[in-house]
């Protein structure tokens, strides 16, 4: 009779299933060790490659395969691609491959497939975070903790080789582009009295009907609306379009001037202090690439010059009764006696009309930008194209190692909008 204590003949204790199944648990351990030892990381052959991106695993619906998490927080772009290069060199996976070369216009930068052990780890390097994906493993959250301590446990061992690849980066510095700020708040203004360039109907309309009343309150309502908007845009187009032209002519001098003026602070810093007539003279004796100076005779100087003349004026809030003055009234003691009789409301709106002067603010608003014509006309054309670009980008980069500005993003942000998990919204102490 057999017993569940006997053993029977030709039995083979390191093949009973219990014992497989031990082993195989902890060959599969040894592997996931492997994700969390990145000085064991491997760069993958280029036949391991095609194999991954041919029969990587498929994930079903509620049966994830592997995992993702953005790194936006706890991982730095900069550190991890220092990391990756000194260790692998650059990089060279499937988004690194497709994406727009020689161009910072892509969702993807640059990315790594890494083999740690038999499980495949692919790193990708957006704008502003790190994706990192994990085939063969559900990760949880203190697992997340665990692969970013173990990362960056390795930067010190590998502190050397990436400061010599963060040697070989461009450091660039993004300036806020105010010349672009100042043109897009003026644009702004301009569109509101644009829209508002017709004088309304100050016609007092009859007023013998209940119909008549509420017509006549409606024209006020609606006139004193848009007094208040074009008010507002008016006084703010007309003190801001003398900063525009000032910012405009300083944008010309930091992004063309010559070396002398990049090498010399203190001289870069007197020159653009100087009048705004000695700055514009000078620019083809400071700056390179002008064909020739500006002519103080022609037109579209001296229509800026009557622009720059007022702005302190008005900067400053001066009052002159000659220039400012809106009508004429006569007192006998308190009481006021008109020229000329009106509707006191309406009257009161369209004496409004010249302190708003819609036609002389856009007038001057318009010949600021004739003149910014003028002086790209007189910029060889190479140059010229390259500084329109940049005028319209919210912000500039600056390589202060070489004196250098560029264009360092397009005009415009993108990201994936995905159903993806984030670090900083893991439900986890990252301590």
């Amino acid at each position: 009779m057999y017993s569940p204590t006997m053993v029977p003949a030709g039995y083979n204790a390191a093949c009973s299933p219990s014992v497989l199944i031990g082993a195989n648990l902890m060959k599969k351990a040894r592997w996931f060790a492997m994700i969390f030892t990145p000085e064991k990381w491997e760069k993958p052959a280029p036949g391991e490659m095609r194999d991954y991106l041919k029969n990587r695993p498929k994930a079903t619906t509620g049966k994830p395969t592997g995992s993702i998490l953005v790194f936006r927080k706890h991982l730095s772009p900069l550190a991890v691609y220092k990391y990756l290069t000194a260790r692998f060199g650059p990089p060279y996976g499937f988004q690194t491959f497709v994406k727009k070369q020689h161009d910072s216009d892509n969702l993807i930068h640059w990315d790594y497939l890494i083999k740690a052990g038999p499980t495949m780890i692919w790193i990708q390097g957006g704008n502003r975070d790190v994706h990192v994906q994990i085939d063969g493993k559900v990760m949880k959250p203190k697992d997340w903790v665990l692969f970013a301590k173990a990362l960056k446990g390795d930067f010190a061992r590998c502190g050397a080789d990436m400061a010599k690849v963060g040697a070989t980066l461009e450091k660039w510095t993004i300036v806020s582009n105010r010349f672009a700020m100042i043109a897009d708040a003026c644009a702004g203004f301009h569109d509101v009295l644009t829209d508002e360039a017709d004088e309304p109907d100050f016609t007092p309309h009859k007023r013998t009907s209940e119909a008549g009343i509420k017509r006549y309150y409606r024209q006020v309502k609606q006139m004193g609306q848009r007094a208040d908007r074009v008010f507002s845009a008016s006084l703010s187009l007309d003190l801001i379009t003398p900063v525009l032209a000032e910012a405009f002519i300083n944008l010309v001098i930091f992004m063309m001037r010559k070396d002398e003026l990049k090498r010399n602070q203190r001289h870069y810093d007197q020159y653009i202090r100087q009048q705004i007539d000695t700055r514009v003279f000078d620019l083809h004796l400071k700056c390179n690439h002008f064909t020739s100076g500006v002519d103080p005779d022609c037109e579209e100087y001296k229509a800026f010059k009557r622009v720059m003349d007022r702005r302190n004026h008005h900067l400053h809030g001066n009052i002159d009764p000659t220039k400012d003055g809106i009508e004429t009234v006569y007192f006998d003691k308190f009481t006021p006696l008109f020229e000329k009789g009106a509707d006191p409301i309406l009257e009161l709106f369209r004496k409004k009309e010249s302190v708003f002067d819609i036609p002389g603010v856009l007038s001057r608003y318009h010949d600021v930008h004739f003149f910014f014509q003028y002086v790209l006309g007189l910029i060889e054309k190479g140059p010229r194209s390259q500084f329109e670009m940049l005028m319209d980008d919210g912000t500039i980069g600056y390589d202060a190692s070489r004196s250098k500005t560029g264009r360092l993003f397009p005009g415009h942000e993108v990201m994936m909008v995905m159903p993806l998990d984030y670090d900083d919204e893991l439900k986890v102490d990252w301590r």
